[in-house]
């Protein structure tokens, strides 16, 4: 045992015995059959991570991964055949832990009779055993456990690339769901443990006919595997909607939990600043616009962060990385995908089907040809909506986004919004608002405000307001963009990153659908001024 092994075993020991672990550390051996090592193991799973597979487990865990580990511990103790689930984000250790290290730990242990565990196919699957076997090889397992591989007697052990069989008896055996699972038993029995592991891939994902197929063999064969007492854990991402492992979390039969990379984002003060960096990062014309962003990062990187709380920083060791800061590097990868960032990094997959404007366009440079601009605002109705603002023009028949923002505001938040906006964009000439809310009230209240703020050189803030008459259903007026959105007539401002989101992720039961509506309140005010009373 090394000195950072000695270490870790010494931190443990004081976790478990505190004041008497001194007196435990001297009167015990390190290793062994009766070793500490082998006593904190089966306390700790994210001990026997880090002291049986340390090459498995370099980085630092997470405390979603501590929970984890711990939540399959006690269900394994626990022996109550249960059914539950783990969504987690891609590329943090979700099927290292589950398919790997929990495995070698009930097997060691003896807390099971037969794991059987199912990837999406079985290079995935072996893979995985593979990985357990290596542990069970391990020098530090067999000094702590004696041989795991092995033969009792006449009794020859099981040790390929699909099952192995321990020397206690213990059975441990993968396989992809389409190589055929139906009577996957032993003379032991069924096994006790099945862990589904991302049961859906791509190819899933793309075939109508795949995820019928997998939806059935679930169903019909998969959780007809155990027995009374078997236990099934499912582990993966959300990868779309209506997949499986979204299906099946929503049945009252199953218990699950969800992590996010991000738990939560920057606060209000910290987005526009995201949103100045972007500008830098997108700029092509700037050989150095990485350094330069990475740059304005670090000199505004307190507020760019405050409100940010990340799943797992020790995904990104700060050692080993060019651009320090799991936020930072997080930002940077949603930078090459925001469809993959919400889908594999938030678990909020987006319903193709129903998204009605999922592919917007981007101007290139905003036109100088445009010489008005119209302001228009939903105001929230103070229950957790955002207030929705968007600014923009129009030129030869397209509709140009200049702002668009979301934003939780009280009334006096609104007033200071708009007197910002204007004294931004000296063009606009009008400010229409949805009149179901506030009605005169706002309007009299706002036209007050932007007559005592003045602009940069001194004149008056003074514009037109007006309101919006909603005479047809919310959903009927949205959609009645669609044309112009899907055939590029409108084009929107690549930087408003949380307001185009709302936008593409809009569809009929969408929770939110603030940025739209205010922007089809300013579309309406380019196309028809006289469809608003003054």
């Amino acid at each position: 045992m090394d000195n950072s092994q000695k270490t870790l075993l010494i931190e443990y020991a004081y976790k478990e015995w505190e004041d008497d672990a001194e007196i435990v550390l001297t009167s015990f051996p390190l290793t062994g059959p009766g070793g500490l090592r082998r006593l904190l193991g089966e306390k700790y799973p994210e001990y026997f991570c880090k002291a049986y597979m340390p090459d498995q487990f370099e980085r630092e865990f997470g405390d979603y991964a501590i929970e984890m580990l711990e939540d399959l511990k006690d269900i394994i103790n626990a022996k109550i055949p249960v059914k539950e689930a783990r969504v987690a984000p891609r590329g943090h250790a979700k099927s290292t832990i589950c398919t790997v290290a929990i495995p070698a730990w009930a097997t060691v242990y003896q807390k099971v009779r037969y794991v059987l565990f199912i990837s999406a196919n079985e290079d995935t699957a072996c893979n995985f055993l593979g990985k357990v076997k290596i542990a069970l090889e391990s020098p530090n397992i067999i000094e702590d456990f004696g041989p795991i591989k092995g033969s009792r007697g006449n009794w020859l052990s099981t040790w390929n690339d699909h099952e192995i069989e321990t020397t206690s008896g213990i059975t441990v055996e993968c396989t992809g769901w389409t190589a055929g699972i139906r009577g996957k038993n032993k003379k032991k029995g069924r096994p006790d443990l099945v862990i589904f592991d991302d049961l859906e891939d791509k190819k899933v994902m793309e075939s109508p006919s795949l995820k019928e197929k997998l939806e059935h063999a679930f169903t019909d064969e998969m959780l007809k595997l155990g027995d009374f007492d078997t236990i099934y854990f499912y582990v993966g991402t959300l990868l779309a909607v209506d997949s499986l492992l979204a299906r099946t979390i929503k049945k009252a039969t199953w218990k699950f939990k969800l992590y996010k990379k991000v738990m939560s984002f920057p606060d209000e003060q910290g987005e526009k600043l995201w949103e100045e960096w972007r500008l830098i990062f997108r700029d092509l014309y700037n050989d150095n616009r990485m350094e330069d962003a990475y740059a304005f990062y670090l000199s505004h990187k307190e507020d760019m962060l405050r409100g940010v709380k990340m799943l797992w920083e020790g995904k990104y060791p700060e050692n080993l990385m060019v651009y320090k800061g799991a936020y930072y590097n997080t930002m940077l990868e949603r930078e090459e995908s925001e469809d993959s960032f919400w889908q594999e990094d938030q678990n909020e997959p987006r319903n193709s089907d129903d998204m009605k404007f999922k592919n917007i366009h981007y101007w290139e440079s905003w036109p100088d040809k445009i010489k008005s601009l119209k302001l228009a605002i939903d105001p929230s109705e103070g229950k957790g909506d955002s207030t929705a603002y968007v600014c923009g023009g129009e030129m030869n028949g397209g509709y140009f986004v200049r702002e668009g923002r979301l934003a939780l505001h009280d009334p006096y938040q609104i007033m200071s919004e708009v007197v910002r906006f204007v004294q931004e964009y000296p063009l606009i000439d009008e400010i229409v608002l949805e009149s179901n809310l506030f009605k005169d009230l706002l309007k009299v209240e706002l036209i007050k405000a932007l007559c005592a703020a003045k602009m940069p050189d001194g004149s008056s803030c003074y514009r037109t307001v007006t309101h919006k008459h909603a005479s047809e259903n919310k959903h009927i007026r949205i959609m009645k963009m669609e044309p112009d959105i899907n055939g590029q007539k409108v084009l929107f401002n690549e930087i408003n990153s949380t307001y185009n989101k709302q936008i593409k992720d809009y569809h009929p039961k969408a929770a939110h659908d603030d940025a739209p509506d205010a922007l089809q309140i300013l579309i309406s005010a380019l196309k028809k001024p006289n469809y608003y009373i003054k």
